[in-house]
């Protein structure tokens, strides 16, 4: 027991590093692990698991800080980073803190009727989902402000999506498009305007109602993507505020918090329900026939990850936002804008640099034209469309 423990600590530790640091990605680190693991013990297990989760908290701080994204926090930056430039970047760290707690809490409540409904459900996926991703697409685009823009956004990304990852086949291609897309976009708008960073408030938030709502609508969200490919967090926002109407920026927040760790957690769920990998956790873990002992070391190590996460991204947040307004924030964006670039042509070569530095152009010209960012994601919805049209 004592050694579990001990794997389990390490592995939120690892998660800590992995969310911290940008262009430092969780899956990548346990996809490592597997070459040197072919068949995993259960302490290998319990250290991704609780690395995996742990990250799901900590990726929220570049994101804040500066609006450098993980794959799946991209659609964070604009209201954290905005309440970041006015001071409030704390309170948007504390939002997503209790929200990635409430929904990670209870989405291990939920796992038993979660993992008895999945087989039903799964005999008629593959042939709806090409119909709720064309749906989707549409929805987005008449729902847009700017439908000409928007409309250009889809088609263009659609395009590159294609290209990239069905036509070229390149490789890492998906994280260079994601990189581009949602970091050097950000990044390079944030040099443009060169954003000055006020003294954050640093004061106790006791949990808001939008944090408790966020937090049930991400359960309800990340319960659905988790079993729907290419739909992210993203999309399941746009459909639960047409369903849910218009919310606020903090319930918004609250929302893309929960899903993210909720999302992870029902990713391990539909692995031992369906075989199927939704996330690249489930694919580290993916060679290991699960068992329902399986899951109790698989919710114990989420619950002791969320236990370390909440305690332990409140203190390093707390200090990286007392001294964020002394960093000089140009500078600091133009080395990580460096190091991202450095990053995605050891990944994918110059074809990927390249298919990333277009993601990053169509993105700004997203961000200038008033059109969803999330519009972009259409890089990734069509080439899955075309999979289970072609299936």
């Amino acid at each position: 027991m004592i050694e579990l423990l001990v794997f389990i600590f390490v592995g939120c530790l690892l998660g800590t590093l992995t969310g911290s640091l940008p262009g430092l990605h969780v899956n990548n680190l346990a996809l490592l692990l597997l070459l040197f693991f072919p068949v995993m013990p259960p302490n290998i297990i319990a250290l991704i698991v609780a690395m995996a989760v742990t990250h799901t908290f900590f990726d929220f701080l570049p994101s804040i800080l500066f609006g450098v994204p993980d794959s799946e926090t991209y659609l964070s930056i604009l209201p954290a980073h905005r309440m970041l430039l006015q001071g409030h970047g704390y309170e948007a760290l504390l939002i997503t803190i209790a929200s990635g707690a409430i929904a990670g809490m209870f989405a291990i409540i939920f796992a038993p009727l979660f993992i008895l409904a999945l087989p039903s459900i799964s005999s008629f996926l593959p042939r709806i989902i090409p119909l709720a991703l064309f749906a989707l697409l549409v929805s987005m685009i008449l729902f847009s402000k700017n439908r000409k823009s928007s409309l250009t956004v889809v088609a263009l990304s659609s395009a590159l999506g294609v290209v990239v990852l069905k036509n070229l086949a390149v490789e890492n291609g998906l994280s260079s498009l994601i990189i581009g897309f949602f970091s050097l976009s950000m990044l390079t708008l944030s040099l443009l305007r060169d954003p000055k960073i006020f003294k954050q408030r640093i004061e106790r938030t006791p949990i808001s109602g939008n944090a408790i709502r966020g937090s049930f609508l991400a359960l309800f969200g990340s319960s659905t993507i988790a079993i729907m490919p290419s739909i992210g967090p993203g999309q399941a926002a746009f459909i639960l505020s047409k369903f849910f109407g218009k919310m606020d920026e903090k319930t918004y927040l609250a929302m893309l918090g929960g899903i993210n760790t909720a999302n992870l957690i029902f990713s391990l769920f539909v692995l031992y329900a369906l075989g199927k990998v939704r996330s690249g956790i489930a694919l580290a873990i993916s060679n290991i026939d699960l068992q329902a002992h399986h899951l109790l070391l698989l919710s114990g190590c989420s619950l002791l990850a969320i236990a370390f996460s909440v305690v332990a991204l409140k203190l390093l947040g707390k200090y990286a936002m007392h001294n964020i307004h002394r960093i000089p924030y140009r500078r600091m964006n133009l080395a990580i804008l460096a190091c991202v670039l450095v990053f995605v042509y050891v990944i994918s070569g110059f074809i990927g640099l390249l298919a990333s530095l277009t993601a990053c152009f169509l993105a700004i010209y997203a961000s200038l034209n008033n059109v969803r960012r999330s519009n972009c994601m259409a890089f990734l919805m069509v080439p899955t469309i075309l999979f289970y049209i072609a299936w």
